[in-house]
């Protein structure tokens, strides 16, 4: 038989565990986020650098 507190702690422990879990899967999602932000950048700048130079070959 648990005691009122047993059952306080334990409830404690898992609420602590969740969020420990809520954090990595946050920090994951944003480090995705960032990443999926930077690759899209950098094929738009490349995109962007290609376009003038292909214009000036042709002139």
């Amino acid at each position: 038989m648990h005691t009122e507190y047993d059952l306080a702690l334990s409830l404690h422990r898992d609420r602590l565990r969740d969020a420990e879990e809520e954090r990595r899967s946050h920090r994951l999602r944003q480090e995705q986020k960032r990443r999926k932000a930077e690759a899209r950048a950098a094929h738009r700048n490349d995109s962007r650098a290609r376009v003038p130079a292909l214009r000036a070959r042709s002139a």
